[in-house]
């Protein structure tokens, strides 16, 4: 039955009502109610529902716009500098002007440029002459040290030859004297009431034989000495056929050398010890004739004895001077020797002085030579290539220092940009990597190249990174901005990123799903969890447990649970 059939039905009056009729009616009734509640229902439920926009996921790539302020520095500096204490008689250069080179930078002031070129000059003159007279001095004390030195050999030649001769002739004498001794004791002896003379001759022949051996060693103490002496003769020969050049130092130094060979070492203190030896045996020798006479003498006559004892005596002290010549002559020898190697001493080492001793001359001259070429270039200081001024130290009417007056950037060598980046900008760029550069004056370079990318040593989450620009670029200023575009790989889902929520650490979105109930076809949101795998500014690539038709909730107009049903509006 229809329900405005059943509304409109009508019993007959005339009949009696039935519980069927009234059943009828109530169920009726119901009907409609429950018609009245759902109407009311959904139109309560569409004032509180959420309204969403949607889209679906696409596939394509993340683009990543990189950009960073920086500085450009030159690769390299020109520090200008002029003579010091200088008056400036203007500053034609300002940071920040580009100059060619030639360029007027500075204008010396001419009057005191010309003051102190003079000035410059004079001590110039002051410090040749007194290098020269200096090097005149130090010759002339070099003739009057080789002159002395000459001297002191000849002086050591003649002391050795004076300390021979004295001992030659103390030989003689005590020759004479030995002879003398004997030719009046041999003449006389018949005066001696016959005296047996066997024991007076042994005696006799015993000191003759020690006084010969003793002449002997002494003798060839002489000939080791000439021997040794030789030997250094015929080493200085051979080093003077051989062309070099010998000073009597140099020979005295090969004498010393030759001296102290151990083989002639051994010589002569074998030589010596024999002397000694034989010195000893003589002069024992000589005491027992002495002692052996003088008991004799005491039975001879007075006149024979006291002669003879005359003659002794004088032999005895002729011996003396003899032994004295010989202790003289090593005496004078050692003395001389010392003498000799006091003249030989080396000057003393003066090494800083000697490396120091033209510095003085040389810095006049170069201050001279500055200054005449300052003076040569009419007072102007000029850019010595075309570059930047970056540095300006000096101010008109002041004087010049020895510090750097102007400083320019070198051109020809290039620029450098240096920035830093982000962790998370630096991690999408590489060496080589092609960028732009934005010079801030209308001027932008294409195609430059990332000459190094590294991590920064003050911040580890830093990275430092340059960039080479060639000299043909023009109109550098000192900063600019650096622009790249970097493409990611392809993707197979990208949503925009207002279709992405966060929770802590985590991100996830709301997916579209409808729902068949009894109420119909119903639109709910599911939450799923996604992983961000590359993002920008706009959009992000993701992955998370979806379809690849699934629709994505991009806005909504209340904040939504999972599982709230929504109300789509549009899709996009």
């Amino acid at each position: 039955m229809k329900l405005k059939q059943l509304m409109d039905f009508e019993m007959d009056k005339d009949k009696k009502s039935s519980l069927q009729v009234k059943a009828i009616k109530a169920l009726a009734g119901f009907l409609i109610l429950m018609f009245l509640l759902t109407i009311l229902s959904r139109a309560a439920d569409s004032l509180t529902i959420a309204k969403v926009t949607a889209s679906a996921a696409t596939g394509g790539v993340i683009s990543h716009n990189i950009e960073t302020d920086g500085n450009i520095t030159p690769n390299k500096d020109i520090a200008i500098s002029t003579s010091a204490d200088i008056k400036i008689a203007s500053v034609e250069a300002t940071e920040g002007k580009t100059v060619k080179k030639g360029d007027v930078l500075i204008q010396l002031d001419l009057d005191d440029l010309k003051t102190k070129l003079l000035k410059a000059q004079k001590d110039l003159a002051v410090a040749q002459a007194t290098a020269s007279d200096k090097k005149a001095n130090k010759a002339i004390e070099a003739d009057n040290k080789a002159r002395s030195l000459e001297r002191s050999y000849e002086d050591y030649n003649q002391t050795i030859s004076d300390a021979d001769d004295a001992v030659s002739k103390a030989k003689d004498n005590m020759s004479e004297a030995w002879k003398a001794y004997n030719d009046y004791k041999k003449n006389n002896n018949n005066n001696s009431d016959d005296t047996d003379t066997t024991v007076s001759d042994s005696l006799q022949k015993t000191v003759e034989e020690k006084q010969e051996a003793y002449d002997k060693a002494v003798d060839e103490l002489d000939g080791v000495e000439k021997h040794i002496e030789a030997e250094v003769q015929d080493e200085i020969k051979s080093e003077k056929e051989k062309g070099v050049k010998l000073s009597l130092a140099d020979e005295q130094k090969i004498r010393e050398r030759v001296n102290a060979y151990q083989e002639n070492v051994s010589l002569l203190k074998n030589a010596n010890d024999k002397v000694d030896k034989a010195k000893d045996a003589l002069s024992e020798a000589e005491n027992a004739l002495s002692a052996y006479n003088e008991q004799q003498n005491n039975n001879s006559s007075a006149s024979y004895d006291e002669q003879l004892k005359a003659l002794y005596d004088d032999y005895k002290s002729k011996e003396e001077a003899y032994d004295e010549a010989i202790k003289q002559r090593k005496s004078t020898i050692q003395s001389a020797d010392r003498s000799l190697e006091d003249a030989n001493t080396p000057e003393s080492v003066d090494t800083a002085s000697a490396l120091t001793e033209n510095d003085d001359l040389q810095e006049k001259q170069l201050a001279v030579d500055k200054l005449q070429k300052v003076m040569d270039a009419g007072g102007k200081v000029t850019a010595p290539s075309d570059g930047l001024v970056t540095k300006v130290n000096v101010t008109t009417g002041e004087a010049t220092t020895e510090d750097t007056a102007i400083r320019i950037s070198d051109q020809s060598a290039g620029y450098k940009f240096t920035a830093t980046l982000d962790k998370s900008d630096a991690k999408f760029l590489a060496k080589d990597d092609k960028v732009t550069l934005d010079l801030g004056n209308g001027t932008s370079v294409e195609g430059l190249k990332i000459q190094s990318i590294d991590v920064s040593q003050e911040d580890k989450n830093s990275y430092e990174l340059t960039v080479s620009i060639p000299a043909k670029v023009k109109k550098i200023g000192t900063i600019a901005t650096l622009k790249v575009e970097k493409a990611s790989k392809k993707y197979d889902t990208c949503v925009p990123l207002t279709a992405l929520h966060s929770d802590g650490d985590k991100y996830y979105v709301y997916v579209i799903n409808e729902k068949d109930t009894i109420l119909g076809t119903e639109t709910a949101v599911d939450k799923v969890q996604v992983e961000i795998l590359d993002k920008n500014n706009e959009q992000a690539a993701i992955d998370g447990t979806f379809s690849w038709d699934q629709k994505f909730v991009l806005t909504s107009s209340k904040t939504l649970r999972d599982g709230d049903r929504v109300r789509l509006l549009e899709e996009q």
